[in-house]
């Protein structure tokens, strides 16, 4: 494929900077990122690509070029809802502005190679990653199901890869969430042999978590995250409540046995207690599933466009992100998510959050080198 380079510097930076903005002072919560979508597809439908709506979610593709899309480039719409002075406020703390801007951009700059672009290119503009299920929504959509490749981005803490350093892929750890529920009857709190304690039923399902067995070669943590039980009367015995449990592990695997680990300890207590235990697992997310190809062609794009100093090895994380449902529906498309060191302080999810505005610039000079060198060696 022959290499074109097109829009200069200054037209990169202002583009960047006008998309950014406008994201970053309109931030949307999962699945109310309409506004969001509709203000993309105002910027690319002018450019002439073709943009196409998601019927009943927020969201939409958009592709560029001729014949069937062979690389995908994803992009989450969807801000936080944080505690800001006191008040429930959307903001963009997790750097999906950031993501959406780059997304925007390269596509932009594809549109502009027009004859020079050997293939096409589609961009995915998703609800809904903070709750974990937005990705897994809009795969069920077939948007992806007939890509080669999808390339995801997303800025990094400054501990984990500082500016101007890039990683090839991230690979992320599964998570998933139960709510729990204890039935029962109170009783007096002098007669605690007349029922079971709810409070206490609770505590030996956190205890039983503590002491699952797996794989101690593989990260992973099960714990009680929420409980719930009892009221102002301190002699009453709560015989209900509520609790909820965060699972995390780096494998799939893991995450099953921890999921049936979480199971029988519950089967356990319900049987030795008497109470009644329901579980509702929800907000399930898969680790990792990385393309060896796409991940090769990101670390090549790097290099070309940076040097071999500014890339780094693949970025291990326990966090998870819902990209990795592309790849669990199809698991011959190769994917990677390309991570960018962008000096982000204090961190990811801080509502203060900071990031260094140029390494969008180098993350789209990335991604538009990514998808020429692989349109251009499927094309040779």
């Amino acid at each position: 494929m022959r290499s074109q380079r097109v829009s200069g510097s200054a037209t990169r930076h202002r583009r960047l900077a006008e998309i950014w903005t406008h994201l970053h002072n309109h931030p949307e919560p999962s699945m109310q990122e309409f506004a969001t979508a509709e203000y993309l597809a105002g910027v690319l439908e002018p450019a002439g690509l073709k943009v196409r709506r998601f019927d009943f979610l927020p969201g939409f593709t958009a592709d560029v070029g001729t014949g069937a899309p062979v690389i995908g480039l994803r992009a989450e719409m969807d801000a936080l809802v944080q505690n800001i002075a006191g008040e429930s406020t959307a903001v963009h703390s997790c750097g999906h502005d950031a993501n959406m801007a780059i997304i925007a951009t390269v596509m932009l700059e594809l549109a502009e190679l027009g004859d020079f672009l050997e293939g096409s290119v589609r961009a995915i503009f998703q609800p809904a990653e903070e709750l974990g299920n937005g990705a897994e929504l809009v795969a069920a959509l077939g948007v992806s199901d007939e890509l080669e490749y999808l390339f995801g981005v997303h800025l990094r803490p400054e501990n984990e890869l500082p500016a101007p350093y890039f990683a090839p892929s991230i690979s992320h750890g599964s998570c998933l969430f139960a709510s729990g529920t204890i039935t029962g009857t109170d009783h007096h709190g002098a007669r605690p042999h007349l029922g079971a304690n709810a409070v206490e039923v609770a505590l030996e399902i956190s205890e039983g978590l503590r002491r699952l067995k797996v794989d101690p070669q593989v990260p992973s943590s099960a714990k009680m995250t929420m409980l719930h039980a009892g009221g102002e009367n301190l002699n009453v015995i709560p015989g209900s409540g509520r609790f909820g449990v965060d699972l995390r592990a780096q494998t799939n695997e893991v995450m099953s046995a921890l999921r049936t680990g979480l199971d029988s300890v519950c089967a356990r207590v319900a049987a030795s207690t008497g109470a009644v235990i329901d579980l509702d697992f929800r907000d399930a997310v898969p680790a990792a599933m990385i393309g060896p190809r796409a991940e090769a062609a990101l670390a090549s794009a790097v290099a070309t466009e940076l040097g071999d100093g500014h890339l780094r090895p693949r970025i291990v994380t326990s966090g998870s992100d819902d990209f990795h449902f592309y790849t669990l529906r199809n698991p011959e498309v190769q994917a990677a998510m390309l991570a960018v060191g962008a000096n982000v302080q204090p961190g990811l999810h801080d509502p203060s959050m900071t990031f260094e505005a140029d390494a969008m610039e180098r993350a789209v000079s990335v991604l538009l080198e990514a998808c020429r060198q692989t349109l251009g060696r499927r094309q040779s």
